[in-house]
Parts: C-alpha cells; sequence; structure tokens
C-alpha cells in the first residue's frame, strides 16, 4: 500500500487514518496521480490488493474520480464505491444438532466493510430491502447457502485472509438472524478476544433496542462498532468512511448506549 505524495516519492500508507468514498478500479502499474483543488496539492492512497488484482483510491470522491480515469486507465471504464469482492466458494452443511446461518457470500482483503484489512460474511435475507441496494440479491431470505456456524468461523479465520484488521458482519440484513449472529459473534470472540467486530444493520440502534429477542441486546452488548440505518440513495453522497449514506451512524460498542454510561451516538 502506498501513498502518492506531493514530490512524488511513494511513503508507507497506515491503517486507521481517514478514509474518504472509496472507488475500486482494475489494477494498473505504475500510475502516479495528482489532483489540485484550490492550487493545493491534494494527496491521494492508491491500495494495490494483490489477492484481488484490483486498485483502490482513497481521498476522492467517486464523481471526481470518474473525471480522472480516463486520464489514467483509458479506455474508460465504469467506476462504483464498494462493490462486493468475490465470494468463496460456500457448501451448504445444514446440521440439525448445530446453529446454522443463511450465507450470501463470504470474502477477504475488504478495506470498505470497516477499519483496517477485514473478513466479511454477508448474511442472506433482508425485510428492509432499501431502494438502490448495492446487492439486491441477498434481500430473499431463501437464497444463499445454508451454513454450519462452525464452517462460518472456519471460512472467516481461514489463514488466506491474513493479515486482517478484523470481521464485519453485513447483508442483507444481519440481525434477520439473531441468534446465528450472536452466537456467531461470541464464537469469533472466544477464538480471539482481541478481534474487531463490526456489524451492519439497516435498523437503527433505538429500533434494535426494542426487538424481542434476547439474542438482539445480546449481540449489541459483544460488537465494538454498529453501522446503524437504512441505506438512502438520495444521501449516498459523501458519505464518508465505512458509510453508504449519510444517514447511516457509527456507533462504538452499542452495548454501552444501550447500559446508559457510553459513548453519545454520533
Amino acid at each position: 500500500m502506498y501513498r502518492h505524495c506531493e514530490d512524488g516519492e511513494r511513503s508507507p500508507w497506515h491503517a486507521g487514518e481517514g478514509v474518504a468514498d472509496a472507488g475500486v478500479l482494475p489494477a494498473a502499474a505504475g500510475q502516479v496521480a495528482r489532483t489540485r483543488q484550490a492550487d493545493a496539492v491534494r494527496e491521494l492512497t492508491w491500495i494495490v490488493d494483490p489477492a484481488t488484482g484490483r486498485l483502490v483510491v482513497e481521498g476522492i470522491e467517486c464523481d471526481e474520480l470518474n473525471a480522472l480515469v480516463g486520464d489514467l486507465l483509458p479506455p474508460a471504464r465504469e467506476v462504483n464505491c464498494a462493490r462486493p469482492l468475490g465470494s468463496l466458494s460456500l457448501s451448504s452443511g445444514a446440521d440439525p444438532c448445530g446453529l446454522t446461518l443463511r450465507v450470501a457470500r463470504l470474502y477477504h482483503g475488504s478495506v470498505v466493510d470497516g477499519p483496517g484489512r477485514r473478513s466479511v460474511v454477508q448474511l442472506q435475507g433482508c425485510p428492509i430491502r432499501c431502494r438502490g441496494c448495492y446487492v439486491p440479491e441477498t434481500h430473499d431470505p431463501t437464497g444463499g447457502v445454508l451454513v454450519n456456524l462452525a464452517d462460518i468461523v472456519r471460512g472467516i479465520l481461514d489463514p488466506i485472509g491474513e493479515p486482517r484488521d478484523g470481521v464485519t458482519v453485513t447483508g442483507g440484513e444481519a440481525f434477520s438472524q439473531p441468534a446465528g449472529l450472536a452466537a456467531l459473534i461470541k464464537e469469533l470472540k472466544a477464538l480471539m478476544l482481541s478481534l474487531h467486530t463490526v456489524v451492519y444493520s439497516g435498523y437503527t440502534l433505538e429500533v434494535l433496542a426494542c426487538r424481542p429477542e434476547p439474542e438482539v441486546r445480546e449481540a449489541l452488548h459483544i460488537i465494538d462498532l454498529l453501522v446503524d440505518g437504512p441505506f438512502v440513495a438520495a444521501l449516498a453522497g459523501g458519505a464518508g468512511e465505512w458509510r453508504g449514506s449519510r444517514n447511516q451512524r457509527l456507533i462504538p460498542q452499542p452495548g454501552r448506549i444501550l447500559t446508559g454510561w457510553g459513548e453519545s451516538i454520533k
């Protein structure tokens, strides 16, 4: 991972720095870009993902990146933000004696689903069905593959996904399978206590707090970061890091909010 600086030198990129909306392009070697705004040099970060052969660009809005592509990678190609990476092969493993979840895809090396480089499991089924959703194929609750919890954990923690900075559970709607979600996060934390976990939900924290299933509250108390709220296409521009639209919130340790002594919701 490299950052292109004003003088053209390259310096290492460090996880945890500010991330703007990311546009994903096919990788191209030797491309260096500088943009000027109000006569000031702007710094762009280019991350080449060796696992997928893609280039992720940070520090520029998608519209600006689209305009820049014609100069960098002719012929021009459509660019979009946060398209899902290719999924690993999933095999059905329904076990009547064990817990299963319906999974749409599982992939590694994501840099748009939370801080750093992440392994992601995308659960199947969404009753919210946001208009303009990037992954409408995950809405059908009968789609995807029914997979044993143990197999999902093995897939998430597979060494092929290293180095990883954490695990993200998204959807679909992650909380449409509350028992499986809570069990998955608990098992991951039991194996790696320091593992950073992110869960995306189209429901707000206030709505989740009123859900009757005890597993919903259990999950909220053990995840490290909740990204809440439905995707609103009209608010997609300038959403910032890890969010699909501006109405969505980043809520660290949501369980602390529920008990009334944690950080305020931002």
